[in-house]
């Protein structure tokens, strides 16, 4: 079997799934006497696992990680109880457009594009209970995750590392912007040193 066969045809699991941004459509939502510092982006990292039956995916936000796993009965049951039955019904044909519609709600293409018949709304319910809401077309279509804390994954996948290095990049890009704007007053610069010595950083909870 060839490289290109292999890759066709082999499914990832939810580990191997990566990470991505999502956009919200509004500011994080969170409950009374939250003394977490506010979340001022309009983003989340998201990792989003779909199959043909069940969806796994997990939100890091705040330094922790929240997860939930929904298997074909949970999806049917969540979507009843959110959506008028009258108008639409969720049988078995039904399910994989539904699938299909809310994985490309949080793909990386939904940040890239302003899409006015579209919502996402997350809410800190708890310290240990994240709810992210999803609405589409007028709200005529409604689907939410309720995700409990995990914050094994926050290190088992990464994530931590990443936005540590990420922050560092983004810290080294303003310094050298500002070396750039002060350059004449700076003739001894030493451009090797500069790129060899790590920034200080203060790993906060974003």
């Amino acid at each position: 079997m060839s490289f290109e066969d292999f890759a066709a045809t082999c499914s990832r699991t939810f580990a191997q799934t990566p990470v991505r941004l999502i956009r919200m459509s509004s500011s994080l939502t969170v409950y009374a006497g939250c003394l977490d510092a506010s979340y001022r982006h309009l983003v989340l990292l998201c990792q989003p696992h779909f199959t043909d039956n069940s969806i796994s995916i997990a939100f890091y936000l705040n330094g922790t990680a929240y997860f939930e796993h929904l298997n074909e009965e949970k999806i049917r049951q969540r979507l009843q109880l959110l959506n008028n039955p009258r108008k639409t019904s969720f049988h078995r044909d039904d399910l994989a457009p539904v699938l299909k519609r809310l994985k490309s709600m949080v793909s990386i293409d939904s940040l890239k594009q302003d899409n006015h018949d579209s919502e996402l709304h997350a809410k800190l319910l708890s310290s240990r209970l994240l709810s992210v809401e999803i609405y589409q077309d007028n709200s005529r279509f409604k689907f939410k995750f309720r995700c409990e804390e995990r914050p094994e994954l926050f290190e088992q996948h990464y994530v931590r590392q990443l936005l540590i290095q990420v922050k560092e990049l983004s810290q080294r890009q303003t310094y050298l912007c500002e070396l750039l704007e002060h350059k004449d007053e700076l003739p001894q610069f030493d451009s090797k040193l500069f790129l060899h010595t790590p920034m200080t950083l203060v790993d906060d909870n974003e």
